[in-house]
């Protein structure tokens, strides 16, 4: 199995995704990395994250935008699965980070974990369906936010049947094959929508409709234990098991602080705070003193985990060109 990572280093690119990819870099090296790492890069980045990325071990590869470009940023992050290769590639976005090792992830075609939201509605999936022949996997599932909001308010979750996966961490047997089938499906229903009073962003300039759809299609999909892709609501909801890979949705919303701010910023304001709170975010609020504090020692474990990757990294030091 080999990583990828795709970082769009075009003129308009903030320094924050130089400085989370090579986080993502550092922390997979700190796991002794086992499985090769490569990161695409689209444009040219600064030379110290070029030299980082290099002294680390990285394979650092350069790309043209991907054909769907202008339909879709996200899209570039097909670059990732376009070598003709048989060897099975991790995909991740350049926000991810790895806590533990991840060389002995298998399955047997595509493996994801559930979006943390349903973001296309019940009308637009037939729309798909209509006029494009695309469906996403029929099955019953339950978006993680969906689970924070009843663990607050008591109540039964609300199921969904139309499967919607996040796209930032997926794992793929054959990268060319399933590549030509999610490219069809985002273009597909990003043309779908072109005028139509039912189009909204999320169908019109996101990867994630045609990645659910094109699941469907390739067939052989797994679930992947929501431990590999980590997002801050996992922390709100309790979730036992430890992160292996952690998804910083939402990182660097403050872009001028140092990173190592940044993040703590980040953190303290979307998972230690909700926690202590116990609002209507997290599955907490009712919970007793004992195991809000377990999550709470949870919450800061890993974020003073990555704050180490940081300060080693020396993060906060490097100089980014803007």
């Amino acid at each position: 199995m080999r990583i990828r990572t795709v970082l769009d280093a075009r003129p308009s690119a903030s320094p924050r995704f130089f400085r989370q990819t090579l986080l993502l870099a550092h922390s997979w090296a700190a796991q002794g990395a086992t499985s090769p790492l490569e990161v695409v890069v689209v444009g040219s980045a600064p030379p110290p994250v070029y030299a980082r990325l290099r002294e680390l071990g990285a394979e650092v590869t350069t790309s043209r935008p991907h054909p769907l470009d202008p339909v879709s940023k996200q899209a570039n992050k097909l670059l990732g699965l376009s070598e003709p290769d048989d060897t099975p590639i991790l995909l991740v976005d350049n926000d991810v980070c790895f806590l533990d090792d991840v060389s002995d992830l298998q399955g047997r075609n595509v493996r994801a974990s559930v979006a943390g939201a349903q973001k296309v509605t019940d009308a637009q999936w037939a729309h798909i369906e209509a006029t494009t022949g695309y469906r996403p996997i029929a099955v019953e599932w339950i978006p993680l936010r969906e689970q924070s909001k009843a663990g607050a308010n008591g109540g039964a979750p609300r199921a969904n049947y139309d499967l919607f996966l996040n796209s930032g961490v997926v794992w793929i047997r054959r990268p060319a094959v399933f590549e030509s089938i999610w490219a069809a499906h985002i273009a597909g229903i990003s043309q779908a929508f072109a005028g139509h009073p039912l189009s909204s962003g999320w169908v019109r300039r996101t990867d994630q409709p045609g990645f659910a759809t094109a699941v469907a299609e390739h067939g052989g999909f797994d679930l992947l234990p929501i431990t590999y892709n980590y997002r801050p609501v996992c922390f709100q909801l309790g979730v036992s098991e430890q992160p292996i890979i952690l998804h910083l949705l939402r990182l660097g919303a403050k872009d001028q602080l140092p990173f190592s701010k940044m993040l703590t910023t980040f953190w303290d304001e979307l998972i230690i705070e909700p926690i202590r709170r116990g609002n209507g975010e997290v599955e907490a609020r009712r919970a007793s003193d004992v195991e809000q504090g377990r999550l709470l020692d949870e919450a800061v474990s890993v974020r003073d985990r990555l704050l180490r990757v940081v300060a080693d990294a020396g993060l906060d030091a490097l100089e980014v060109p803007a």
